[in-house]
């Protein structure tokens, strides 16, 4: 089975996937420290944006086949459908030729891999999403815009309108009311969901770990207890 995240900069994606981790879901993380264009495209994107998303496409080929485990409730950080939403708004008013070359590569993908059996929209509004990229302040986030932010998630939407009207499962969590950080219970909690979207046994989700019985918390009344 697997689970893609959806979402833009500074939603929760990778935090979310590390509290999942914890109670026994085999999660894979995108390196972005590995491709050896993405550096030059922040400073030269007509020449750099092509290979470095090429690189992202391959990476999640690779990413799938290498480090999924069968019989295991698979969750990559970073699905493919955000790979597309970047594609997109790198390329579509600039080069249509370079993404209709990464198009191909991108159904190719999906031939081979299949589609995910969950997608998991992480929804934040972009001025939420600017103050955690400002306060998290990652040298190649530093560029980033709110123009940026909300165009990304334009696209984003869009292509998680059409994954749900194919028929894919897509399960949608407001990450500003509920708080990710260290919170194993939700992530139970989130667990069980899917066990009962999937008619899979609570155990099997859980990596066979005792479930716990807790209520989803709220953002607010997380960090009220902190």
């Amino acid at each position: 089975m697997r689970i893609e995240l959806v979402g833009g900069l500074g939603v929760g994606k990778s935090t979310l996937c590390q509290a999942l981790e914890k109670v026994g879901f085999n999660c894979i993380y995108e390196n972005l420290s590995t491709n050896p264009f993405l550096a030059d495209c922040f400073v030269d994107p007509v020449n750099f944006r092509f290979p470095s998303q090429m690189w992202f496409v391959l990476s999640k080929f690779h990413e799938i086949k290498k480090f999924e485990k069968p019989g295991c409730v698979n969750v990559l950080d970073q699905g493919v459908l955000n790979v597309r939403a970047y594609t997109n708004m790198l390329f579509r008013d600039e080069d249509p030729e370079a993404l209709g070359v990464i198009d191909q590569c991108f159904d190719y993908l999906d031939g081979r891999l299949g589609r995910p059996d969950l997608y998991i929209n992480l929804q934040c509004s972009p001025e939420a999403q600017m103050k955690r990229i400002r306060g998290r302040n990652r040298d190649h986030e530093k560029g980033v815009t709110l123009d940026y932010v909300t165009s990304l998630q334009r696209e984003m939407t869009d292509l998680v309108e059409r994954a749900r009207a194919d028929g894919d499962a897509v399960m949608d969590i407001d990450t500003e009311a509920v708080y990710f950080p260290g919170n194993t219970a939700y992530a139970e909690t989130l667990a069980r969901h899917i066990a009962g979207m999937f008619d899979m046994s609570v155990e099997k989700v859980l990596g066979q770990k005792r479930p716990m019985d807790v209520d989803l918390p709220l953002y607010e009344d997380a960090i009220a207890a902190e």
